[in-house]
């Protein structure tokens, strides 16, 4: 408990210091303001409806795997997931757990069995994540080099998800569930680069195709660094000292500007998303309370 609480405030304490960096900056910040407030409709409307695209996505990789142990319907685990997203803001990132718990007692699926598809979800990211730094870092020396490390590192990547599927907690995640689960991993990760793409846009920092893939990735990899709930802080430093290495005439100011533009347009949406989530979330639980009145 004091770890994630001690995590939750260093977490704070990043986003409080890279606001700090990018106040201090008065040049990129007025020309960031300027161009926030020219920045056309759709890309504030891409802004805030690309995460959703995200929770969809993430929903989806969740899905296919925990229906394997029991019947899921879609809704709730989409349900679930929004409501996670929203709860691990908190200091003591409770979605996680209460994920275990309904699948548990809504759903019937042991909790050996939902740890062990977070667990093989989580190591799909960063094989995913990993997979997109080595093919952008080699694109960009040459395309076609590039193209060789793709056609390679597919295949490698394709036999790795077996193997994590053959040695999973439970012993009995499916290799198919896992690389479709892989594929929607891939799909979230273009999401993100496209939301990068967009941020950096909206600050009239324009970035290229491959440096927002090589951006996501890297926003993928803070996700999994445990030390706080949803990124907090990791990941606006993350995008801010990336960008500078890869991007020519990008400041980790601009960088973290901009990542500070996609946490705001997140908290806007993530609000009202994990609300519906949680409303989702009670309903189901008080209507299985009423079916079985006498269950614990």
């Amino acid at each position: 408990m004091w770890r994630r609480l001690g995590g939750f405030i260093i977490g704070l304490l990043l986003i409080g210091v890279a606001i700090l960096v990018v106040v201090r900056n008065q040049d990129d910040l007025h020309h960031a303001l300027d161009s926030a407030k020219q920045a056309p409709v759709w890309m504030i409307v891409l802004a805030l409806g690309l995460p959703l695209v995200n929770a969809g996505v993430v929903s989806l990789s969740f899905w296919v795997m925990m229906r394997r142990f029991g019947q899921v319907p879609l809704i709730d685990m989409t349900s679930l997931i929004c409501s996670a997203w929203l709860l691990n803001y908190m200091p003591m990132r409770p979605g996680l757990m209460g994920r275990l718990a309904f699948h548990k007692l809504i759903h019937h699926i042991s909790l050996k069995a939902s740890v062990s598809v977070s667990v093989a979800l989580a190591l799909m990211s960063g094989l995913a994540a990993g997979h997109m730094l080595l093919i952008g870092s080699a694109w960009a020396r040459d395309q076609t080099l590039g193209i060789g490390v793709l056609v390679i590192s597919t295949v490698v990547v394709y036999m790795l998800a077996g193997i994590v599927a053959d040695r999973s907690p439970s012993g009995s995640v499916p290799r198919s569930a896992l690389r479709q689960a892989l594929v929607f991993r891939y799909l979230d990760m273009l999401v993100w680069a496209a939301r990068m793409w967009v941020s950096f846009a909206i600050i009239g920092t324009p970035i290229g195709p491959w440096a927002a893939v090589l951006i996501a990735a890297a926003v993928q990899i803070a996700y999994l660094f445990p030390l706080t709930g949803a990124g907090l802080g990791v990941v606006e430093w993350a995008v801010g000292f990336v960008a500078s290495l890869i991007v020519v005439g990008v400041s980790p100011e601009s960088g973290l500007a901009a990542s500070l533009v996609t946490r705001a347009a997140e908290l806007l949406v993530v609000i009202p998303t994990g609300l519906w989530g949680g409303a989702i979330v009670h309903r189901r639980l008080r209507n299985r309370k009423r079916t079985r009145p006498d269950a614990d």
